[in-house]
C-alpha cells in the first residue's frame, strides 16, 4: 500500500476523540497524512463543507477521490 502518489488529508478539530482514533489507526497502518486542524485554521472549513453536506463535522479524511466523514460513521460537530 503506497500513498506516495497522493496525499491523505485529515481535517480535525481540537478535543474530538474520533479524530484521535482515526489518526491512531492511520499511524498503526503506516499511512502518512497531512493534518489540517480546523480549530486552529477555521478559514479552511470551506474545503470540508462540500464533503459534509454543509455540516461542520470532523474528522474528514480525503484520500484521492475517496472521502470519509467521521470515524466508523461517528464524528464531532464543531
Amino acid at each position: 500500500m503506497s500513498t506516495a502518489s497522493k496525499t491523505v488529508t485529515v481535517y480535525s478539530t481540537v478535543g474530538c476523540g474520533y479524530t484521535d482514533m482515526l489518526k491512531a489507526q492511520l499511524d498503526q497502518d503506516g499511512i502518512e497524512y497531512e493534518e489540517v486542524n480546523l480549530s486552529l485554521h477555521p478559514d479552511r472549513w470551506p474545503e470540508v463543507l462540500p464533503h459534509t453536506d454543509g455540516e461542520r463535522i470532523s474528522p474528514v479524511m480525503i484520500d484521492g477521490d475517496e472521502v470519509t466523514v467521521g470515524f466508523n460513521g461517528i464524528g464531532c460537530y464543531g
